[in-house]
């Protein structure tokens, strides 16, 4: 009986729990102060879950590489706290989306801002593939690098940004890697850019090993800095962490239920 009804207040806070997805905080996010929130434009956006993550980018230069010069120049001599503001303003106001339309921004030196809340779905201009209505973004978590990658490539500190938050999401989520994709993947636009699609399935590896590195450097398990670059240390501490925690992963192997084995035994350690 005492199972039955253990089981049962498990499955009510499962229910619960889901009524909108629990508050993500990276560490080290700045909080950027964002005023003049239409309420009444975002209506309709609530989302009770993640299923997916999506990544974006700014893209303010189409394929104008004069513009992107003169632009960027202008662009770089911002804070990552102006920018985000510079574009609240704009998504507010003329795009009509409400607030700013993704849940982090991240800048090309690594720095990373709190956007819309989670809570709330992103909002974008882009429509369907292959339709003329809007595409509707229910239960994605949406991470917008600034620039325009078009004409640039990541910088390593804006990639380890990025890869972070995505890899922060996934954890507290529980999102499968394979969901985690372009926002090309999910509408009618280029977005995020040709640079960063060249390297969505890299990228895509990255948030893994970053999730796993994450979650072995907490538990004493590797004495190192996660990076999304998996080696040898990152290896011997896998191993060892599955060799003392039996039960917990089937193998010591990289893989999403490896990954979702570790995070529902959040106090299983290395000894």
């Amino acid at each position: 009986m005492r199972l039955v009804l253990a089981f049962l207040s498990v499955l009510a806070g499962t229910v619960s729990a889901g009524a909108e997805p629990a508050p993500l905080t990276v560490p080290g996010e700045i909080i950027v102060p964002l005023k003049g929130v239409d309420q009444s434009a975002l209506r309709g956006f609530a989302q009770n879950r993640i299923t997916h993550i999506t990544f974006h980018h700014e893209g303010f230069a189409g394929t104008d590489a004069d513009l992107f010069r003169r632009a960027s120049a202008a662009r770089d001599r911002q804070t990552i706290d102006q920018r985000v503001r510079n574009i609240h303003a704009y998504h507010a106001g003329d795009a009509g989306l409400g607030m700013f339309a993704y849940h982090y921004a991240v800048d090309k030196a690594g720095n990373i801002a709190k956007g819309r809340p989670v809570s709330l779905k992103p909002s974008t201009r882009s429509t369907e593939i292959g339709s003329r209505k809007l595409a509707d973004f229910d239960g994605h978590f949406a991470v917008m690098a600034l620039g325009d990658f078009n004409h640039e490539a990541l910088t390593p500190a804006g990639r380890l940004a990025y890869v972070r938050v995505m890899s922060e999401a996934q954890r507290a989520y529980r999102v499968p890697t394979a969901q985690i994709q372009p926002h090309k993947h999910h509408a009618a636009t280029s977005c995020p850019g040709t640079h960063i699609l060249k390297e969505a399935g890299a990228l895509r590896d990255m948030v893994r090993h970053y999730s796993f590195q994450a979650e072995l450097v907490a538990r004493g398990c590797l004495n190192d800095t996660a990076d999304g670059k998996w080696g040898p240390k990152s290896r011997r501490a896998l191993r060892a962490f599955s060799k003392g925690n039996r039960g917990v992963m089937t193998s010591p192997e990289v893989t999403d239920a490896a990954l979702f084995g570790m995070l529902n035994a959040p106090g299983a350690r290395c000894r």
